[in-house]
């Protein structure tokens, strides 16, 4: 008998939801080619290397033929770096691209391991005009699809690496600390700065605190901190905050957001929907990507935006006139 199951994490997409999500991916790309990105493709399979230097588990991974070990892609924006690197290419440029990515989830998350993503890559530029544009093009992505109701919130990636550089942790430390930020843990995150003391004590107690909007989050994080680094960073946030006004009614910081990519060295933001638990864009700036494929450092932003969640953002503003559609 033929196995008819699908492997964890892999879904069929039927009928309506079909179509509305290839529309959605249509829209975002013919909205991005007009804006004057130029249209990347970038193959499924790459070599493991481009996606890290050790094996991810989380990653989908195979041998082919000769025996070297490739990687379905989990993400498009390293892909992107290979190709700065590897072709001729001249910079700056801009380039958007939609495609599918693929990252293991556990089994019992009832997570989906396949995503359509659709985005951008800004690459040497001026800082403060890629971040404008990124910020701007990812909004009109947005309304683009028909999301309604979003928020964008930003943080700097530079404020919790430094942090975690400076205590020094083991592995399993580093990640149980990094999942009670996730979590905003007020309890969890007061008994590991006792069990880890370090001049970041009181910022890290208020890590579940410091998100809202900008101004207000941006001076109690400074009443908290003295190190020079870490203040920079919080300077270059109200940089960069102060000049989307024109772009965004209102800018909101989260200053707990880990980086959802390990190449994010500066700037970070993500938009949430009241329909969708997870964010449905990520997006940051990664100047030092490139230097792993041995170009040089050149400024780069980007984001990408989830099909999927964009899906359930709009599903309900659908008109499916009668016909059958799967949810």
């Amino acid at each position: 008998m033929k196995k008819t199951t699908l492997p964890v994490g892999m879904h069929d997409k039927l009928f309506k939801r079909a179509r509305a999500m290839y529309t959605i991916e249509r829209d975002i790309s013919d909205l991005l080619i007009t804006k004057g990105f130029n249209r990347i493709e970038t193959p499924t399979l790459e070599h493991f290397q481009v996606f890290g230097d050790e094996v991810d588990a989380n990653h989908y991974n195979l041998f082919d033929k000769k025996g070297e070990l490739l990687s379905l892609r989990p993400d498009i924006t390293s892909q992107v770096g290979r190709v700065i690197a590897s072709t001729r290419v001249q910079t700056p440029i801009k380039f958007s691209y939609s495609g599918k990515v693929f990252n293991y989830n556990e089994e019992n998350r009832g997570l989906s391991n396949e995503h359509t993503q659709a985005g951008v890559e800004i690459v040497g530029y001026p800082v403060q005009k890629a971040l404008q544009e990124a910020v701007q093009s990812a909004k009109e992505a947005l309304e683009t699809a028909g999301v309604k109701n979003y928020q964008f919130e930003f943080s700097h990636a530079r404020i919790l690496q430094l942090i975690f550089e400076q205590l020094d942790l083991t592995a399993s430390e580093t990640a149980r600390f990094a999942q009670l930020i996730r979590d905003k843990s007020i309890t969890g995150l007061n008994e590991f700065t006792k069990a880890h003391p370090s001049e970041f004590n009181g910022f890290i107690k208020n890590l579940p605190f410091l998100f809202g909007e900008s101004k207000e989050v941006l001076i109690k994080a400074r009443s908290l901190v003295t190190n020079e680094a870490l203040l920079q960073a919080l300077d270059s946030l109200e940089v960069l905050t102060a000049g989307l006004t024109e772009v965004l009614h209102e800018t909101t910081l989260d200053l707990a957001q880990i980086s959802s990519m390990p190449y994010y060295t500066g700037m970070m933001f993500k938009v949430f929907g009241n329909k969708v638990p997870d964010a449905f864009v990520s997006g940051g700036r990664y100047d030092k990507l490139f230097e792993r494929f041995g170009a040089k450092e050149l400024t780069a932003v980007g984001w990408a935006i989830d099909i999927d969640s964009i899906y359930q953002a709009i599903h309900d503003d659908l008109d499916f006139g009668g016909e059958r559609h799967d949810s």
